[in-house]
């Protein structure tokens, strides 16, 4: 009887991760909650903003007005996002087994010190990440979209995924974020 749960959990979690997956290849996904309240309305207006200043990218935040540590972990594992927008202890967190993409040649460390900090690093061949100190997340607070939108929390960063569908455009949006 339990092997017969068990296959039947399997065949569910395989249906989620299907449908979570699906239609998320093209463009760019951004997976964002926070423990606050966020505002949708200012993030509707960030993605149109983003949207109408770079049409070739197609930006879409997948967003979470509750905050669920089990939504985060099968978002990072399953979600098809491109970009994480979280709380920074969530981030430190998942970052420790070379979840984000390091930062350092596409923006000033010295810009974004809370962005810096000790975390896993995936090396070519290598399984397991190597703890390095790099720029992994910009802080929601200084990026310029967040700013006119009138949205700027605390302790939150963006970062981008190692497992997202197109790295390159992933970054072309966080900058365009950070720029406004």
């Amino acid at each position: 009887m339990n092997r017969k749960k068990i296959g039947v959990w399997l065949v569910l979690i395989a249906a989620i991760m299907l449908v979570a997956g699906c239609g998320k290849d093209d463009g760019v996904t951004i997976f964002m909650s926070d423990k606050g309240s966020s505002s949708r309305e200012g993030i509707d207006v960030i993605q149109e903003k983003l949207n109408t200043e770079v049409p070739d990218l197609k930006a879409e935040f997948n967003y979470s007005p509750l905050f669920d540590l089990q939504k985060v972990l099968v978002e990072y594992a399953a979600g098809g996002n491109s970009i994480v927008i979280l709380p920074t202890d969530n981030i430190e967190i998942y970052g420790k087994d070379g979840a984000h993409v390091v930062l350092d040649e596409y923006f000033d460390k010295a810009d974004y010190p809370d962005g810096v900090f000790e975390s896993g690093v995936l090396k070519d061949g290598e399984s397991d990440a190597v703890l390095e100190k790099h720029l992994f997340g910009i802080p929601v607070k200084d990026m310029k979209m967040f700013q006119d939108a009138g949205y700027t929390p605390e302790d939150m960063l963006a970062c981008v995924l190692v497992n997202a569908p197109d790295k390159e455009a992933a970054i072309k949006v966080l900058q365009k974020l950070t720029e406004g």
